[in-house]
């Protein structure tokens, strides 16, 4: 998600081209909905990279040194406060340039209130839920196309050979 926010802001709108009221909404909204929570993972954006590596070396002791000097370096990719605003406030020029004030303001109001921030707080529950629910339906419809591949692989394989026969190409084995 954090990387579909971050290429949204690479089109942004001028942040300039919206009124201060507009986008004073926008970044009320963005609060209240709560799009910026993962920018906090931009203070330190490195960490679960470095967590998975050094956990790869669990119980080596010869490897300290090298993660050591691995974590120190990664650690040291950061944005600051004032990047962060700056991304902030490159999410409000496209939310600027996708809805009008009314529309923003209306949003604000859903996501402040209870109902708005129930559907923030069981929204990764729900997600999870669905990734689930389309898991096993996909699955069995991969197994199904598998089947069909292995039906068809052979008969495949001899239009492919009869194709390149007939463009006078050898076929490869």
């Amino acid at each position: 998600m954090l990387s579909l926010l971050l290429a949204a802001t690479l089109t942004a709108a001028d942040p300039a081209s919206a009124s201060d009221a507009h986008t004073a909404a926008a970044m009320k909204m963005i609060q209240a909905s709560r799009a910026d929570e993962p920018l906090k993972m931009l203070k330190d954006p490195t960490a679960p990279m470095v967590q998975s590596t050094v956990a790869q070396f669990q119980g080596c002791a010869s490897a300290k040194p090298v993660l050591d000097d691995f974590s120190k370096r990664m650690g040291a990719i950061t944005f600051s406060d004032g990047e962060i605003g700056e991304i902030r406030k490159d999410f409000a020029a496209v939310y600027t340039d996708v809805f009008s004030q009314q529309e923003l303001e209306t949003m604000t109001a859903f996501f402040a209130s209870d109902l708005g921030q129930k559907l923030l707080d069981k929204t990764p529950e729900i997600m999870q839920r669905i990734q689930g629910a389309s898991q096993q339906r996909m699955q069995a419809s991969m197994e199904k196309a598998q089947g069909i591949g292995q039906e068809l692989a052979p008969k495949l394989d001899e239009a492919y050979r009869a194709c390149q026969a007939a463009q006078g190409d050898t076929p490869a084995q």
